[in-house]
């Protein structure tokens, strides 16, 4: 029996479905300069598993479902131990790498193999499915585990994440405190010293989330206000919190009571055309932050 194929779309056809992606993406960003836009974009930045796909893939999950939570294609979560459920269609679509084929590549050879004329690899949109849409596959398959362990903001479970922090302080070149501050005060950077100062009477658990907090402010002080003027406090204040609570997240700190609400008063005095660019700074710290993390092997979630 035959196998049925797909028609062949003409060039119209293909330029207005691309024309139809891009637009989806414009759309995307667009959401950022709202505050419920930029919630959303960062409560998915948070989610486990949605941190390491690109900046411009995050802001597409965002917009099409503000609730995803974790995202993968058909195979990878096979690969992941877990199966689409029968009768669920992909409401999400995010750009992917599609390398030229085989028989493009072969045509490129037997044409000589000019270098100028090599098939490039493109992008386009590909179909992926949240975990509410999947379900594990039966024994003797063993999920993978999609949640971190939650810590409690008042526990001391995340005391391995704070000499991991430390170290990466030291890497830029800033020594980490402990200060007895007024309460309501969990620690600040001075940019002078190159000193990040951490009050010892929270508890450990708030003492890592205030030290990612300081850790991104040094980070935009040292290393990106000086070449970008327009980051005055509040704007500061917006990556440093917004790196925070992804971090957090990341972590399995939950901060959003206290994050999302300051971060809405900030996002509400930062310019228009900012935001796209603040989003991609605050991207790139966390990445950061969360790589050296990742490069350690939590006991609890061994």
């Amino acid at each position: 029996m035959s196998r049925s194929t797909s028609p062949r779309l003409s060039e119209a056809e293909r330029a207005e479905r691309r024309a139809r992606d891009r637009e989806l993406s414009v759309r995307a960003v667009a959401q950022l300069r709202t505050s419920a836009g930029w919630q959303a974009w960062l409560r998915v930045r948070a989610r486990t598993g949605l941190r390491r796909y690109s900046l411009g893939n995050q802001l597409l999950i965002a917009f099409q479902d503000p609730d995803a939570t974790r995202v993968a294609g058909f195979r990878a979560w096979l690969a992941l131990g877990y199966c689409v459920r029968k009768g669920e269609h992909a409401r999400i679509r995010v750009w992917a790498r599609c390398e030229p084929s085989k028989k493009r590549l072969q045509a490129w050879r037997d044409a000589g193999a000019t270098a100028t004329e090599k098939p490039r690899a493109f992008y386009r949109l590909e179909p992926v499915f949240d975990r509410a849409q999947v379900q594990p596959l039966p024994a003797p398959a063993m999920p993978a585990p999609l949640d971190p362990p939650i810590a409690p903001i008042e526990g001391d479970t995340l005391a391995w994440a704070i000499p991991e922090l430390e170290t990466f302080a030291a890497g830029i070149g800033v020594t980490v405190e402990r200060e007895a501050m007024r309460e309501g005060c969990d620690g600040y950077f001075h940019p002078a010293e190159r000193r990040i100062a951490i009050n010892p009477a929270v508890s450990v658990n708030q003492q890592a989330a205030a030290l990612a907090h300081e850790l991104a402010h040094a980070l935009v002080r040292l290393d990106h206000q000086p070449d970008d003027p327009t980051l005055d406090y509040a704007t500061e204040e917006l990556v440093a919190e917004s790196v925070a609570f992804t971090v957090c997240s990341f972590l399995g700190l939950n901060t959003a009571d206290n994050s999302v609400p300051y971060l809405a008063v900030w996002s509400e005095h930062t310019p228009d055309d900012a935001f796209d660019r603040i989003a991609d700074l605050i991207d790139r710290l966390a990445r950061r932050l969360e790589d050296a993390l990742d490069l350690v092997e939590e006991p609890a979630a061994a």
